[in-house]
Order: C-alpha cells, then sequence, then structure tokens
C-alpha cells in the first residue's frame, strides 16, 4: 500500500476508487457503474509464504504513530469538564490506577493520560491488528461479509495457536483469480 494512504483512508480507496486501467478498459469485469469513480493507484496486497494477506511496504512507523489516544479510544473528545469527569466515574476502572484517590480525583490528574497514545495491547484483537500488516486484510474480510469471503477464498484466522493474540486472513489458492473476483467487486486492489 502506498505510504501515502492511511489505515483510515484504506477502505475509501479500495471502495470509492478506479484504478487508471479499470477506467481505460484494461480490466473488462470491473463493474460499469464503479467507472465514475475518481481516479486512484490501487491498493497492493501481497500473499506471504505461510498464506496470509499482508500489507505489502508496511511502515511499523507510520502504523503506531496512528494508534489514537485514551480520550479517542474511549470517546471521550468533546465532553465539557463535568461530563468528562461523570464519564470517567462511571468507569472509574479506567483510571483507577492514575488517580491518588479513586473517590476523590481530579481531571488534571488524568489529562496526561487521556492524551497520551494507547499501546498494541490496550486495543482489542481485531482493533489491533488492524495497526498492523495483516489489517487491510481484515479490513477486507469484514467489508465484504463472510459469505462473499469464502467464495474468494478467504478464511479469517483468530488466534493461529492456543493462547495466541493474531489475526490474520489466508488465501490459498490462484491470485489470478482472486484479483480477477476483486475487479468483479469493484475493488481496487490487487493480490501479488
Amino acid at each position: 500500500m502506498s505510504t501515502e494512504i492511511n489505515r483510515r483512508d484504506f477502505l475509501k480507496v479500495i471502495f470509492s476508487t478506479a484504478s487508471t486501467a479499470a477506467m481505460s478498459g484494461l480490466l473488462p469485469l470491473w463493474p460499469k457503474n464503479a467507472l465514475s469513480r475518481p481516479i486512484a493507484e490501487p491498493v497492493i496486497l501481497e500473499i506471504s509464504s505461510d498464506g496470509y494477506l499482508t500489507m505489502k511496504d508496511f511502515d511499523w512507523g507510520g502504523a503506531l504513530a496512528e494508534l489514537p489516544t485514551f480520550r479517542e479510544q474511549h470517546q471521550l473528545e468533546n465532553l465539557s469538564p463535568k461530563n468528562l469527569k461523570e464519564r470517567l466515574n462511571a468507569e472509574i476502572g479506567l483510571i483507577e490506577h492514575i488517580v491518588s484517590d479513586p473517590e476523590d480525583w481530579s481531571l488534571e490528574e488524568v489529562e496526561d493520560w487521556l492524551n497520551s497514545s494507547v499501546e498494541l495491547e490496550d486495543l482489542g484483537l481485531w482493533e489491533a491488528m488492524s495497526y498492523t500488516e495483516y489489517g487491510p486484510a481484515i479490513d477486507i474480510w469484514e467489508s465484504v461479509g463472510w459469505e462473499r469471503s469464502e467464495e474468494l477464498g478467504l478464511t479469517l484466522i483468530e488466534g493461529d495457536h492456543p493462547g495466541s493474540d493474531f489475526a490474520g486472513v489466508q488465501f490459498f489458492g490462484d491470485p489470478a483469480e482472486l484479483n480477477r473476483e476483486l475487479q468483479r467487486e469493484g475493488l481496487n486492489l490487487i493480490v501479488e
């Protein structure tokens, strides 16, 4: 995936743009109703040696820079101080390790924590994996639905061994056939 495309824009690009190849007629399976989309370079995924679809040229530094703050993760943005304190009191478990007294604390005590970025370990499995090279394939699997994913030969793997906190999408098949089906779906995506 191009380094200019961030995680948040990934689905927008593959579902709402078309490649120049599609526009020029080089992709005969491309849906006619998708030809009016803006043009963008296709997103490129690759098949790893163990069959997982991964983002090509994945940039860990860029992905980790996109991690949300605790304020964003817990949807505490744009709250008045009074409402913020009420919400945090209702979920005191979020901050009890930070404040000196969970019964009597101030917003100043939690401000640095609210504005700091979460760690991958603070996120749920799918959310954490969305910040890794496996995330785009999970997004695709989820977006097209499990039935269509199955037809495409995409299999979601959660925990590749007991105790694992891994999730990814495996594909064992013909990449050319998968790319034809992705064209039929109108996805601006290429699997190498």
